[in-house]
């Protein structure tokens, strides 16, 4: 795959996960999206900015996903 085809496979995956659980407020979800560039994380953050706006979003506990995840709440 091209690396524009693996991003908006991803990123397609992203949107699945959250249809799936948009009824189910008060729901955490983890996203591991790794540290690399940055270019998955910043799509995903993309989305919750502009599509997702209801929902609140942070970095993932360090301690358990290290650096490389971003934490969704269903609101």
């Amino acid at each position: 795959m091209a690396p524009g085809d693996m991003l908006r496979y991803q990123v397609d995956r992203f949107h699945a996960v959250m249809e799936e659980f948009a009824g189910h407020k008060g729901q955490r979800i983890v996203f591991i999206h790794g540290k690399g560039e940055g270019v998955l994380r910043n799509a995903i953050v993309n989305e919750l900015r502009y599509k997702y706006k209801k929902y609140t979003y942070q970095d993932a506990s360090f301690q358990e996903y290290g650096y490389g995840a971003t934490q969704v709440t269903i609101r």
